[in-house]
C-alpha cells in the first residue's frame, strides 16, 4: 500500500503542481527557425515549499517519511488542496469527519468521510486516451485546470461541455479506465517520488524549526 502525505501534520506554505512538458528541438536554422517536437504530454511534479516544523510530532513524522521513501527508492502519494476543485454550494459541511457512534475517533483523531463530488465515466476509455464522456450526478461547475484522479494518477481538466459531457485532460491515461469509474475530484492524488536522493534533509534551527522544501516526480 502506498502511503500518504500527511498534509494535516506536515503543512506546506508554497505549493505547486505542474506538468513537465517532454519536448525535443532541433538547432536553429539558418533563418533562426526552430523545430521542436513532443515525445509525450508530460510527467507530473510537484512542490512542497516551507513545509511547517514546529513541534515534536511534525519533526518526527518527516524523519519517518523520508525513512520509509529511501531516497527516491519508493513511492508516495501527494494529495493536492479541494479549494478549486467542484465543490457544490453549500456542501463544505459534508467533507466534515465523522466519529464512531460513541463520538470517539480513531488513534490519529481523524474519523470517517464519504464522497461528496459523484462524476462518473459513461464509456470505457484507452489507454493514452486524453478525452472522455463523463456522467455528472453531483457537482459543482466543472472548469479547465481542476484536477481529478483515477486510482494513484492524476489528470488535469482541459476543457468540459456541460451538456455533452464530453471532456479532455492532460496527461493521457495512464492506465484504461472502464465504464462506470468514479473520477476522483474530492480528493485527488498522484503517485511520486522525490526527485533526488537528499530532497528530505532535514535541516532544523535550534533543534526544533524547520522549513524545508521538498520536490517530487511523478512515479511512471
Amino acid at each position: 500500500m502506498t502511503i500518504r502525505w500527511p498534509i494535516h501534520v506536515l503543512p506546506a506554505r508554497d505549493v505547486s503542481f505542474d506538468i513537465a512538458p517532454r519536448n525535443l528541438a532541433a538547432p536553429s536554422s539558418v533563418s533562426g527557425a526552430t523545430q521542436v517536437v513532443s515525445s509525450d504530454a508530460g510527467i507530473w511534479k510537484a512542490k512542497l515549499g516551507g513545509i511547517v516544523i514546529n513541534r515534536r510530532d511534525r519533526v518526527l513524522a518527516f524523519r519517518a517519511i523520508a525513512n520509509l521513501l529511501e531516497g527516491r527508492l519508493n513511492s508516495i502519494l501527494v494529495p493536492l488542496c479541494r479549494g478549486y476543485q467542484p465543490v457544490p454550494a453549500g456542501s463544505e459541511p459534508l467533507y466534515d469527519q465523522v466519529p464512531h457512534s460513541d463520538d470517539a475517533f480513531f488513534d490519529d483523531d481523524t474519523g470517517y468521510a464519504g464522497r461528496v463530488i459523484d462524476v462518473v465515466t459513461v464509456g470505457s476509455m484507452a489507454l493514452r486516451a486524453v478525452s472522455g464522456t463523463v456522467s455528472v450526478n453531483y457537482a459543482g461547475t466543472i472548469e479547465p485546470g481542476q484536477h481529478f484522479s483515477v486510482g494513484e494518477r492524476l489528470y488535469r481538466v482541459r476543457s468540459f461541455n456541460a451538456d455533452t459531457g464530453a471532456i479532455t485532460f492532460r496527461p493521457p491515461l495512464r492506465e484504461a479506465v472502464p465504464a462506470g469509474t468514479n473520477l476522483e475530484f474530492d480528493d485527488p492524488v498522484v503517485r511520486m517520488k522525490l526527485a533526488t536522493d537528499d530532497a528530505m534533509n532535514l535541516d532544523l534551527a535550534l533543534r526544533r524549526f524547520g522549513s524545508p522544501t521538498v520536490n517530487f516526480i511523478e512515479d511512471l
